[in-house]
């Protein structure tokens, strides 16, 4: 065979190669732009069971009146996906969709991004509802929350604190708190000091149980006196009670 029969052969193998992956390719586009599709029908259906999951979750951590919403936007893009309206849109690994959440705190307020609009007390509570909901799906084993009780007072604190204990079911769950009505819902309570010793800040954990922790909870509800280790036994005994009663209704 000749040098230009044997680049005509190339060059009809390599036009044939082409039409293959074209077709390759159309077909791999069309499967995603389908299942883009189902994906982004599923999460829209998801996402308005989740805002009213969210929203009663919020009703009990004293935001009664927030709503809470998921938006989706989608990206036009010449070399995105073909739907069947003949319209081409951008993806990437997670869909179709970009996605936020949008939050109106108070009434008469719209609904806004919630990383612009939520106040730290109101972010921690929208975070508590969140992770609460999602908890299941979520697989992220351990979840820290950081003054958590920003913003709010001991009878929400108390309720947060019922949902920290329930969120640690499925989560190992770290609170750094200075509300007591949280802190008596921790399984575990730890006393975090700074200390000065030779001339060197150090930090000091120690774990309390039995009367230094009753003690420390008085002292966090104000000066130690009789009627704060009063108070601070009747929360714990409060906390006891509610967990007892839900691992009894669980068995």
């Amino acid at each position: 065979m000749s040098i230009a029969s044997q680049l005509r052969h190339f060059i009809r193998s390599g036009i044939h190669r082409i039409g293959e992956l074209e077709i390759s390719e159309s077909t791999a586009l069309a499967k995603l732009s389908a299942q883009g599709l189902e994906l982004s029908q599923k999460r829209k259906e998801s996402a308005g069971q989740m805002s009213k999951s969210i929203e009663a979750e919020l009703d009990d951590l004293r935001m009664a009146e927030a709503r809470f919403a998921v938006d989706f936007q989608a990206k036009g893009a010449a070399d995105g996906l073909p739907l069947p309206d003949g319209t081409r849109l951008a993806f990437d690994g997670n869909g179709l969709d970009k996605v936020e959440f949008l939050v109106a705190p108070n009434p008469g307020e719209g609904l806004k991004p919630l990383v612009k609009i939520a106040s730290g007390g109101e972010t921690s509570r929208l975070m508590l509802a969140l992770k609460n909901v999602l908890a299941r799906a979520d697989q992220v084993p351990t979840l820290i929350f950081d003054e958590i009780d920003q913003g709010i007072g001991g009878r929400v604190g108390g309720t947060v604190g019922e949902k920290l204990w329930q969120l640690g079911h499925a989560h190992q769950v770290f609170v750094v708190t200075h509300l007591p009505q949280l802190a008596v819902f921790g399984d575990q309570h730890f006393q975090v000091q700074k200390v000065i010793e030779q001339n060197r800040t150090l930090t000091r954990v120690t774990k309390l149980a039995g009367e230094p922790r009753t003690l420390e909870l008085a002292q966090m509800l104000g000066k130690v006196t009789e009627s704060t280790i009063h108070s601070a036994h009747d929360i714990l005994l409060g906390a006891q009670a509610f967990k007892t009663g839900k691992k009894s209704s669980a068995n």
